[in-house]
């Protein structure tokens, strides 16, 4: 079936009301602006998609957002939790200290330190170029918004597969305002935070806010062989506080807005780094595990571990200064700030207590970006001009003990890695209204990067070698064969950009049509045993086509966005372990799929939102573990044919309050959780649901029970294919947990 043909089905399935704009004419108030005492329905949200406040109903872009509230009321607690209630977004995560996101099916599934990842993640307009700095706890949020799809004309950094905007709340005028809130799970999972804040003096506010959690973890030792109890520590804990302030001035009428956030983030000897492992035989025709045993402990949550040095230490500065300057009723200036410096030092038991295979990495990472952005507006006219730059210098390092990886018992290979990266772009965008009805968009960024890295591996009491031995230095191995003159060094520029046509038939109804190019640049696999010629791996681009539509109906009581799309990839970069050697190799791959939301309040008081995804995805080769073998045509990882969520939210009046009882969850085909299609990787299908109850006072505090996981559902969060070795690696997502939690807000 050609793609076009492919594309009216899924038209006809998620996207029904593309073909509902002459339809919807026969109710007068169907695709009606909500008029003042309309009930409102969740998810109508004011956003900054792009780079102006405007309503997510009013910007042709596939996009979601969830509100602060919303995120209370989900109980998200830290940055991976939004995943599910967004349709066609996923998350993997080995360490709370390492986060990759997927959207789409798009993902960086390496657990190098010094990659950056194809789905960008902002917080307050700054850049977060390290995965091991994208969760922290989520706190006092004004919103969060995630874009699909290429972003590059607005947006400056690796934005191929879309971006996730973290907004947190500022300062405000008013004399003191914040609040107080704490909460209490199984696991020993504590929490207490609280936000206060308003104006100091004319023209001058600020906002302070701090959070820390304790919790034991989920993943706890267990029993193996039978009647053995094994002493390591539990995985996936908490231990850690974030201190956070806002300072703003002028603003409100003042032709100049200065604003200034800082915070500062430390997780102390986090309960973390224990492996779920499972044996498994290797495929002899391409090494790729296969016939995984049952779960050696008998539980998804337990680990045969009695290793106690395993945990995370982690320090995060965050400081962004921002201005905005008005320089005319049509012309404004805006200066944004970023600096990003982060420690962390993460220990595991990599083994899982089988196999004697001790990992630890160790990274510094620093980061200053700078953007200057110029935008005008008129009647019919709208535009940006910028210029952007980013540094960052990286300095990590991963250490490697015992037989699996060093092929010696005590075996210890030690890998140093220095990286330096430039990148600068100058961009705009521009939209013009052509009639009342139609307008066209376009934008265009030219983007350079300079890099650099160093890389020196070092082997330790490895056998019949002198300890310690240099293994591999890139300098060395460039200079003995002049052929990969250049491998430790890219000069990279490419361009971005972006055409679209919107059509606006008449108020409350959107449809739109684009074209956009992504880029991101290359990188490098510094790991041990890797071979000069898989040390470095190159740029991909991205051409994205979409056909999109967003109408409000019954008055403002219902929204119903729907998106198609068709991805075409040049040198897509594909994450695989070759002789067990974790790199990044390039390859063609295409993709098509889309996305449907629906937001309603049938009767008042009651709200309900519902989300569906749908992915085919087809990479054409992915190296395998044995050299010269791979796998054709594989399915992009965490890429389920399809997805579904929902959430149901019931309030009603109680004295002075209301009380509210709320379900959600997300159901997910089967998928593949690493590239290579492997068999252990597969996890089935699987429902996940939540349930919470709560009362909200009038005079401003809260209380709330929550079920999380209702039905102690089994499912991986993380996959590691270490079959040729013998074994798998696995994380599994929280099980059940109950807890509640108590709030006043004044």
């Amino acid at each position: 079936m050609t793609f076009l043909g492919k594309a009216s089905i899924l038209a006809i399935a998620l996207g029904a009301p593309l073909t509902a704009a002459a339809s919807a004419r026969e109710a007068s108030t169907a695709a009606e602006q909500p008029q003042a005492g309309d009930q409102q329905i969740p998810g109508d949200i004011v956003v900054t998609a792009q780079r102006r406040s405007e309503s997510a109903q009013r910007v042709g872009i596939s996009l979601s957002a969830l509100s602060g509230d919303q995120l209370s009321a989900l109980g998200v607690s830290n940055m991976q939790g939004i995943v599910q209630q967004i349709p066609a977004l996923r998350v993997s995560s080995f360490s709370p200290a390492f986060t990759t996101f997927n959207l789409r099916g798009i993902s960086q599934n390496n657990f190098a330190d010094n990659l950056e990842a194809p789905v960008a993640v902002y917080i307050d307009d700054v850049y977060i170029g390290s995965m091991n700095a994208v969760n922290q706890p989520l706190f006092d949020v004004d919103r969060v918004e995630v874009l699909r799809g290429p972003q590059g004309t607005l947006f400056g950094r690796n934005a191929t597969g879309g971006l996730i905007h973290y907004r947190t709340k500022k300062a405000t005028e008013e004399q003191f305002n914040g609040y107080t809130s704490f909460g209490y799970g199984e696991f020993n999972d504590f929490i207490a935070e609280g936000a206060v804040g308003g104006g100091l003096a004319p023209n001058i506010r600020a906002r302070f806010a701090a959070r820390y959690e304790k919790a034991d973890g989920y993943v706890t030792a267990g029993e193996f062989p039978a009647g053995v109890q094994h002493t390591g520590r539990s995985a996936f804990g908490a231990n850690g506080y974030v201190l956070r302030g806002n300072v703003q001035v002028g603003g409100k009428g003042q032709p100049v807005l200065l604003d200034l956030t800082v915070s500062y983030s430390q997780d102390t000897d986090v309960p973390t780094g224990q492996y779920v492992v499972r044996t498994a035989e290797a495929d002899s025709t391409n090494g790729l595990g296969i016939n995984p045993s049952p779960i050696i402990t008998g539980n998804p949550w337990r680990h045969a571990s009695d290793s106690q040095n395993t945990g995370l230490d982690r320090q995060i500065w965050f400081i962004s200064p921002k201005a905005r300057i008005t320089l005319s009723d049509t012309v404004e200036l805006n200066y944004v700030g970023g600096v990003v410096d982060m420690w962390k030092n993460n220990r595991e038991d990599a083994g899982g207590g089988l196999f004697p295979f001790d990992y630890a990495t160790a990274a510094k990472y620093t980061q200053w970006s700078h953007e200057l952005r110029l935008s005008g507006t008129s009647d019919k006219f709208r535009w940006q001009l910028g210029g952007y730059y980013l540094n960052i210098d990286f300095k990590g390092s991963t250490s490697n003990y015992g037989p699996v990886i060093t092929g010696s018992e005590n075996g210890l290979i030690v890998s140093d890695v220095g990286l330096r990266s430039k990148n600068w772009s100058v961009f705009g965008q521009a939209e013009y209204d052509l009639t009342d009805q139609i307008t066209v968009i376009g934008g265009l960024r030219w983007s350079e990067d300079r890099k650099s890295i160093n890389f020196v591996n070092i082997g330790y009491n490895l056998d019949g070698l002198p300890s310690p031995t240099l293994l591999f230095d890139i300098d060395q191995a460039i200079a003995q064969n002049p052929s990969y003159a250049g491998t430790n060094l890219i000069k990279y520029g490419d361009w971005a950009g972006r055409a679209q046509v919107n059509y606006t038939p008449r108020p409350g109804i959107l449809l739109y049509a684009s074209v956009s190019r992504g880029i991101k640049g290359g990188n490098w696999s510094p790991n041990p045993q890797v071979s000069l010629a898989d040390f470095k791996h190159g740029p991909e681009t991205l051409v994205a086509y979409e056909l999109g539509s967003k109408l409000t109906l019954f008055g403002g009581k219902a929204k119903l966005n729907t998106s198609i799309y068709r991805y075409v990839y040049d040198d897509y970069q594909a994450f695989s372990l070759t002789n067990l050697v974790a790199q990044v190799t390039n390859s063609d791959a295409r993709s098509y799929g889309g996305e449907m939301e629906l937001y309603v309040a049938p009767i008042r008081n009651l709200d309900v939102s519902l989300g569906a995804a749908y992915i085919d995805s087809q990479v054409d080769f992915i190296p395998a573990v044995i050299p010269g073998t791979g796998v054709k045509n594989a399915e992009f990882p965490q890429a389920p044919r399809l997805s579904l969520n929902g959430l149901v939210k019931y309030s009603v009046p109680v004295g002075e309050g209301k009380a509210y009882a709320q379900v959600d969850g997300v159901y997910s085909t089967r998928q593949f959780l690493e590239g290579t299609n492997s068999q252990v990787s597969i996890q089935k299908a699987y429902f996940l649901g939540n349930a919470r109850i709560g009362y909200n006072s009038d005079k401003g505090w809260s209380v709330a029970a929550f079920v999380q996981n209702i039905f102690n559902q089994a499912y991986l969060q993380y996959n590691l294919d270490l079959g040729s070795a013998g074994f798998v690696e696995q994380v599994y997502g929280r099980p059940r947990q109950i807890g509640g939690s108590i709030s006043y807000s004044f």
